[in-house]
């Protein structure tokens, strides 16, 4: 089946094997290289709570060797031809992939089948040390762990509410057993997607994929953890640190419901770059903060919308009053239409700008199946940006923005600061 985007001229060819593991192709024939992913539908979200950080755990132990390579010759068959690869896991999924010059793709994807069939699981032990030294990297870089935080606060005893990379006492607990059962749970044809973008033979690299990946048995995938409780509320973290970092939470649409289109635009217009109300106003006019942004994250049984600021101890509570009198002020004027205009060519530009990379094609392709079990056209994306109004931004404002939703986490020195009220 081939999908034709006239706006981006997409030609994706979409396959399924007949172990269920989704395929989708866009062959770009101007480029020099092409992107190619393997991802999984599991992450964090899929842990039980002695598993915290076993999804990412697992991450690392595919790049530590296989019944074919050991850790050097994976690394020399990509770099040694001018490749990458890497991976990453998110909250819902985890992603291996390479880059290669196209006459190199084969032995791209032919490393990414070793990995995900062969990976032998070794070195355990140094593989746990370095995640344990990247967990304290987090917990000495406030401005990342105030995100972990709020999370742990807006989602409490739920997989969503945990740390992806585990947490110090989860990651010393877990063992090769744990990692083999989660392996073979979740890492399942149904739950499977490949995805290359660039300058690649289709012919050749579907019979491939297919040769590689087929032969993995086909088994149930298991079920989800369902939508997670969401709490309110202020917390008060004290670390020795010399910034307050303010963290602030709102329960946002899920990534399957339209409505993430409208928080597109309400989150880019308070908070979304340098002409936004929250830079304009806390950085611009009052000079209280070097970093201020809103950030979302859609995920499939919720969302969070929010707001991070990073300001000197005695100006947080200052801080706290002006982001909240923006949140006040866009549930209660209508923005204009020139406002409304300029946040939504930026949306655009980001998104159409990006797709002229095939890391973000790929993956594009790949989350598109993933969440949505079609391809979802970037002119469908655009055309719904462009129906968001300056009325339905203000009804989200006012469903959003209120005291009995907002989670605030405040994380300080230990020397204290002024902590303003929930004002909203």
């Amino acid at each position: 089946m081939v999908n034709k985007n006239p706006l981006t001229s997409e030609m994706v060819s979409i396959h399924r094997l007949a172990n269920g593991i989704t395929v989708t192709l866009e062959r770009l024939p101007h480029l020099h290289s092409a992107s190619v992913g393997v991802w999984v539908r599991a992450g964090s979200a899929n842990e039980a709570p002695q598993e915290n950080g076993l999804a990412h755990f697992l991450e690392h132990l595919f790049f530590k060797g296989t019944k074919n390579r050991n850790v050097r010759e994976i690394m020399e068959a990509i770099e040694g031809r001018g490749g990458q690869i890497n991976a990453f896991t998110s909250r819902e999924h985890t992603c291996l992939y390479v880059r290669m010059l196209s006459h190199h793709v084969g032995v791209g994807i032919e490393i990414l089948a070793d990995i995900l069939s062969n990976s032998l699981f070794c070195d355990m032990e140094k593989e746990r040390n370095v995640i344990l030294e990247e967990i304290a990297s987090i917990e000495d870089t406030p401005d990342e762990l105030i995100h972990d935080l709020l999370a742990a606060h807006q989602w409490p005893d739920h997989p969503l509410g945990r740390p992806i990379s585990g947490t110090q006492a989860s990651v010393s607990a877990i063992t090769r057993d744990d990692v083999q059962k989660f392996f073979e749970r979740c890492y399942v044809p149904e739950n499977m997607f490949v995805s290359v973008a660039g300058n690649f033979d289709e012919a050749a690299v579907l019979d491939q994929i297919r040769t590689a990946f087929e032969p993995i048995p086909a088994t149930m995938p298991p079920g989800d953890t369902g939508a997670p409780p969401c709490q309110s509320g202020l917390r008060l973290v004290a670390r020795d640190i010399a910034q307050a970092h303010i963290c602030l939470g709102f329960p946002a649409p899920t990534l399957q419901d339209d409505a993430r289109y409208v928080c597109d635009l309400l989150s880019s217009i308070i908070g979304g770059g340098s002409t936004s109300r929250l830079f304009e106003r806390i950085r611009e006019q009052e000079g209280l903060a070097y970093a201020i942004y809103s950030f979302h994250s859609f995920h499939t049984h919720a969302g969070m919308m929010g707001v991070y600021a990073g300001v000197a101890p005695q100006q947080c509570a200052r801080a706290m009053d002006l982001i909240f009198g923006e949140l006040r002020r866009i549930r209660e004027e209508p923005v204009s239409d020139r406002e409304m205009e300029m946040n939504r060519e930026q949306i655009k530009g980001n998104l159409l700008m990006a797709m002229e990379n095939t890391s973000t094609r790929m993956s594009r392709m790949a989350k598109s199946m993933m969440y949505h079990g079609r391809m979802v056209p970037v002119e469908e994306i655009v055309r719904k940006v462009d129906a968001v109004t300056a009325e339905d931004v203000m009804a989200c404002a006012r469903r959003v923005f209120t005291k009995e939703n907002c989670a605030a986490v405040i994380l300080h020195s230990l020397n204290g600061c002024k902590v303003g009220e929930i004002a909203l």
